[in-house]
């Protein structure tokens, strides 16, 4: 294909470009509501979004695990509620009198004469002094007999070959 063909084609394609260029009507943000031009490149930029209004993720706590049901029941397995018809509560009772006893002798003069308070209950328990024993007598203190060392030489073998021990059930060994 001859390049005098594609000319025409290329001329064609470039002024449609550029008539597309300055009659269709030109965006001005991009997209942005608020856009400003940034410095190196002098393009619009997307405002900066406020940092107050975000954490970090990391600084966010992970969730709480489920508790361990093992250590519940259902409800359905609860033991039935007693029948509170038949007591009262502990704060409706009112608190007993104290009793105020009157030993004058007006008193003992109309009633008598109290029996006997009963016997102690234990027997007081004395018991002997002690012993001083003697203090015992020395113990014999045993003479221990002269003891003989007899020194002995042994060669000691520095070879790193062991000798070969054979085992005594076997025929022909030790037998």
């Amino acid at each position: 294909m001859r390049l005098s063909g594609i000319r025409p084609i290329v001329i064609a394609f470039v002024l449609g470009a550029l008539v597309a260029y300055f009659l269709l009507p030109r965006r001005q943000h991009e997209g942005f509501v608020d856009g400003t031009a940034c410095s190196s490149c002098g393009a619009q930029c997307p405002p900066v979004p406020d940092l107050t209004q975000y954490v970090l993720k990391t600084s966010i706590p992970p969730c709480q695990s489920p508790p361990d049901l093992d250590n519940y029941m259902l409800k359905s397995e609860c033991p039935p509620v007693p029948d509170l018809s038949q007591y009262v509560l502990k704060s409706s009772v009112p608190a007993q009198q104290p009793i105020i006893i009157d030993t004058s002798e007006d008193l003992k003069a109309k009633c008598g004469e109290c029996p006997p308070c009963p016997r102690p209950r234990c027997p007081e328990v004395k018991c002997p002094p002690p012993t001083v024993c003697p203090a015992a007598a020395p113990c014999p203190r045993a003479v221990c007999p002269q003891t003989t060392v007899k020194c002995k030489t042994e060669e000691v073998d520095s070879s790193p070959v062991r000798p070969f021990l054979a085992p005594l059930g076997v025929a022909g060994y030790g037998n």
